[in-house]
């Protein structure tokens, strides 16, 4: 005859804590986040290129110069870089609104624009930084297309155009004779 092996207090506690245990161990994995193989890893910006700046006082102005900088920073073209000189000329003239107001009104008003223009003119002056800096790793890249006809064919249409040239002129100087003997 078998005997029933019935569970103890001991058992039960045991069972316990080990569903608590295994419980614990799924959740904490589960929380880890590990970078796999096949995973790309963060984009980390390099030594070179500064922190964006941050605006004290925050505009519309001060928006859209930090993501044309940004925009050109990750692609230096020549639609970008006239988007960053936009978005400066942009903060510039609200930087003489609220140098205009100061002028014109006293007391908290004033003072408030005051605080205002110049929070914009650091913040100005500390992205004009970034995107100087910006402009001299992009200059490589922003180079005009290298001329690819040949030798010979420069030469050919440098000539042409001397020819054109003369051919000009000495159209005026028969004209000019001819006004001259009439």
């Amino acid at each position: 005859m078998k005997t029933a092996h019935l569970p103890t207090t001991a058992d039960a506690n045991i069972r316990t804590i080990l569903v608590a245990s295994i419980a614990c161990s799924l959740i904490f994995t589960a929380c880890e986040r590990r970078t796999t193989a096949g995973e790309p890893t963060p984009a980390q910006t390099p030594a070179t290129q500064p922190a964006e700046p941050i605006a004290k006082t925050s505009t519309f102005e001060t928006a859209r110069l930090g993501t044309a900088i940004n925009k050109f920073t990750k692609s230096p073209t020549a639609e970008n870089q006239s988007s960053v000189q936009l978005a400066f000329a942009e903060l510039n003239g609200e930087i003489a609104e609220l140098e205009d107001r100061v002028v014109k009104t006293t007391g908290a008003d004033r003072a408030e624009a005051a605080a205002k223009a110049a929070n914009l003119k650091k913040y100005r002056d500390s992205e004009l930084i970034r995107f100087t800096e910006a402009q001299a790793f992009a200059a490589p890249e922003m180079s005009p297309p290298a001329d690819s006809r040949s030798g010979t064919q420069k030469m050919k249409d440098t000539a042409s155009k001397v020819g054109k040239t003369i051919e000009k002129g000495a159209e005026n100087t028969g004209d000019a004779i001819k006004n001259a003997t009439h």
